[in-house]
C-alpha cells in the first residue's frame, strides 16, 4: 500500500495564492470593475410626457405641465408638487430648483419647500443655480443686469454696468459655488466677439477675456480648469482667466452632447455636428478625457448617448449599447420588452443612480441600466 506524500511548502503556497486570486476576482466582478453588474434591466413608465421639460434632479425627475412643477421618484411616485402658473421656466442643481415667471423668482429645496418667493425689480431672462447661490439675469436682452442671491433670497452681489451693450449668453457657478463665470456677446461690434468673465461672488472680478467670434455654447469646470467649448475648439482657463495652452483641442465639426467630471478631469462626449443638428441619428462618438482623445463607432444608429460611472451608454430604438472607456466593443442590451415594444425616440438624460430617462414618442420611461 502506498502512503500519500506530504504536501510541499511550495505547492501549498501556490494553492493558497490561487485561492486568494480567485477571491479577489470574485470581489472585483461583484463590484462591476470588469463591466458587469448585478442589477437587471427594468423600466417604469412615468406619468409625464416628453414635451413637459423632463429633467433629471439628482435621483429624481422634474417636469412642468404648464401650471405646476412636479418632482417624481424614479419609481414613478410623486415626491412633491409646486404651483407656478403659466409661462414658467425652471433650472436646477443637484439639490435646489430655481423657477421663474415674469418678475417672480422661486427658490425651492429638494423637498419642494420654498425658501424664497418674491418679485424682482425687472423681468427675469433666465437663472442658474449653484451650491450656495442663485444668479438671475434681469431686464431686456441687451444691457441686462446680473443679480446674485443666497438660498434665502438675500442679494449678495450684483452687476449693473458690466454688460452694457452686451447680451448675456450663459453663466454658471464653480469651485464649490464661490465663483461664477459668464459668457456675453458684444452686439455693436464690427464682428461678433464673445467675452468670458469670472467672479468671486461678492469679492472681485477678473475682468473680461475675449474668446473671439466662435460661438461658445458650454463651460464645464473640473479640477481647477474651466473647459470652454465653442464650435471651433476646446480651451482651458483657470479662475483668473489665464489660458492653459496645452489644453486647447480642435473640435470643429463635433457637438458636445454629454459631460461628467471624473477626478480632476472633465469627460466630454461629442457627436458629429451634422448628427446633433440634423436627423438626430448618431453613429459615431468622440470622448475627450485628460490627454485621451478616443473615437467610437456605434454598432447601429442611435438616438442619443450619455455617460455614467465612466461608461458610455448609447440608445438605439430597441437596444442600449454599453461600452468601456478603454474598450473597443459594445455590449448590446435588449430593452424592447421592458418598454412594451415601443421604440426609443429620444434620450432625455441620466439620474445619478444610473437610471436613464428615455422617450418613446410622447411616453417617458425611467430605464434602469445594468
Amino acid at each position: 500500500m502506498q502512503t500519500a506524500k506530504p504536501m510541499t511548502a511550495k505547492r501549498r503556497f501556490l494553492i493558497l495564492a490561487a485561492l486568494a486570486l480567485l477571491f479577489v476576482l470574485i470581489v472585483l466582478a461583484v463590484r462591476g470593475v470588469f463591466g458587469g453588474s448585478n442589477r437587471s434591466v427594468s423600466a417604469v413608465k412615468l406619468r409625464c410626457i416628453s414635451t413637459q421639460d423632463v429633467t433629471p434632479f439628482r435621483d429624481e425627475i422634474l417636469y412642468y405641465d404648464g401650471l405646476t412643477l412636479y418632482c417624481l421618484r424614479a419609481n414613478g411616485s410623486e415626491h412633491w408638487s409646486y404651483p407656478l402658473g403659466s409661462n414658467a421656466f425652471f433650472t436646477c442643481s443637484d439639490s435646489v430648483v430655481a423657477a421663474w415667471t415674469g418678475t417672480q423668482l422661486h427658490i425651492i429645496d429638494r423637498d419642494g419647500n420654498s425658501t424664497y418667493n418674491e418679485n424682482l425689480s425687472d423681468a427675469i431672462q433666465f437663472a442658474r443655480v449653484g451650491t450656495k447661490y442663485v444668479a438671475t439675469v434681469l431686464g431686456s436682452d441687451i444691457s441686462p443686469s446680473l443679480v446674485i442671491k443666497d438660498m434665502q433670497g438675500t442679494t449678495v452681489d450684483q452687476e449693473t454696468n458690466a454688460y452694457q451693450d452686451m447680451i448675456l449668453l450663459d453663466l454658471g457657478f464653480f469651485s464649490d459655488g464661490e465663483y461664477l463665470w459668464t459668457t456675453s456677446l458684444d452686439v455693436y461690434g464690427s464682428v461678433p466677439d464673445t467675452t468670458l468673465n469670472t467672479y468671486r461672488v461678492n469679492v472681485s472680478s477678473s475682468g473680461g477675456i475675449s474668446l473671439g467670434d466662435n460661438l461658445v455654447y458650454s463651460v464645464i469646470y473640473a479640477g481647477s480648469q474651466l473647459n470652454v467649448i465653442s464650435t471651433q475648439q476646446l480651451r482651458q482657463y483657470d479662475y483668473r482667466g489665464t489660458i492653459n495652452s496645452s489644453g486647447t483641442v480642435l473640435i470643429y465639426g463635433w457637438q458636445l452632447i454629454d459631460s461628467q467630471v471624473a477626478g480632476n478631469n472633465a469627460m466630454l462626449m461629442f457627436t458629429p455636428s451634422r448628427s446633433a443638428a440634423g436627423s438626430g441619428s448618431i453613429s459615431q462618438l468622440r470622448l475627450l478625457w485628460g490627454k485621451n482623445d478616443s473615437r467610437y463607432s456605434l454598432p447601429s444608429a442611435c438616438v442619443g448617448a450619455g455617460l455614467h460611472n465612466r461608461k458610455i451608454y448609447a440608445f438605439s430604438s430597441d437596444v442600449v449599447y454599453r461600452g468601456e472607456l478603454n474598450g473597443r466593443r459594445f455590449t448590446a442590451i435588449s430593452v424592447s420588452d421592458q418598454l412594451n415594444r415601443q421604440p426609443i425616440t429620444e434620450y432625455l438624460g441620466m439620474l445619478k443612480s444610473g437610471i436613464a430617462l428615455v422617450a418613446c414618442e410622447s411616453d417617458v420611461y425611467a430605464l434602469t441600466l445594468p
